[in-house]
C-alpha cells in the first residue's frame, strides 16, 4: 500500500474524526458544568435544599404552635382577671412593650 493509499482515507475521514472529537470534548465539559462547586450534582444539591426547607418549615410550625399556646394562655388569664376586676400586664412579642388592661 502506497502513501497515497493511506492518506486518501485519512483525509476523507478527518471531518468525521474532528466532529467526534468536538462532541467528546463538549460532552466532558457539559458533564463538568452539571456538577456544583463542591462536586455534587444538581439533583443532590436540590435534595439537600428540599431537606433544609422542610427542616426550617418544621421549626417555624413549632414556633407558631408555641406562640399560639402562649397567646391562648394570655387571653385566658386576661379574661379571668377581667372578670375579677384586677389589672393584667403582658409583654408584647419580644419588643419589650407591655399592655395594661383597664379594670
Amino acid at each position: 500500500m502506497s502513501l497515497d493509499g493511506l492518506i486518501y482515507p485519512l483525509v476523507n475521514w478527518l471531518p468525521v474524526l474532528v466532529l467526534v472529537g468536538v462532541f467528546l470534548v463538549y460532552a466532558a465539559r457539559s458533564q463538568a458544568m452539571l456538577k456544583g462547586q463542591n462536586g455534587k450534582s444538581h439533583g443532590q444539591m436540590l435534595e439537600e435544599h428540599i431537606f433544609e426547607m422542610r427542616r426550617q418549615n418544621d421549626m417555624l410550625e413549632s414556633v407558631v404552635r408555641d406562640q399560639e399556646l402562649r397567646l391562648q394562655k394570655l387571653e385566658t388569664a386576661r379574661r379571668a382577671t377581667a372578670t375579677n376586676g384586677t389589672t393584667v400586664t403582658a409583654t408584647g412579642a419580644g419588643n419589650g412593650a407591655s399592655r395594661v388592661a383597664a379594670p
